[in-house]
């Protein structure tokens, strides 16, 4: 695959993630509560026990970025939040 090719396809994918956060309505409170209760989902283990302290700082470094409303702040902050949890843990 060409340079040109993949940085054609990652612009692609960007502006099109953009374009959605961009002009897509909010989501309604009822659905706000159901991806609510999916993230909270994945923060549990087997049994129902939390997940390791990396796994949760990433999601607060995650969710401590998201009212910026920008993927990249928010992988940011979620690999941030993840290693300082391994360093930490």
């Amino acid at each position: 695959m060409s340079p040109l090719v993949l940085v054609a396809i990652a612009l692609m994918t960007y502006l099109s993630r953009a374009a959605a956060v961009v002009l897509l309505p909010r989501p309604s409170p009822r659905f706000e509560t159901i991806l609510s209760s999916l993230a909270t989902a994945t923060l549990l283990g087997d049994g129902g026990a939390l997940v390791g302290i990396p796994t949760l700082a990433a999601a607060a470094g995650a969710l401590l970025l998201s009212p910026t409303r920008s993927l990249l702040l928010c992988l940011i902050g979620g690999a941030t939040g993840y290693a300082a949890g391994v360093l930490l843990g």
